[in-house]
């Protein structure tokens, strides 16, 4: 083993870092906005009609 591996850094680790970071903030973004797009309401009106004729 290399006596001074601990001492260096990978450099495209360190290149590939602030990508990793954008790529999950974006992913949160899309999970927040498909979240915000559902509603938890129970099914009123027509749709629970048509639920009880089933």
């Amino acid at each position: 083993m290399q006596s001074n591996s601990t001492s260096q850094q990978n450099p495209v680790a360190t290149r590939l870092r602030p990508v990793v970071y954008l790529y999950a903030a974006v992913n949160i973004a899309v999970v927040a906005l498909l979240f915000s797009t559902v509603s938890p309401t129970l099914a009123t009106g027509p749709a629970q009609e048509l639920a009880s004729l089933r």
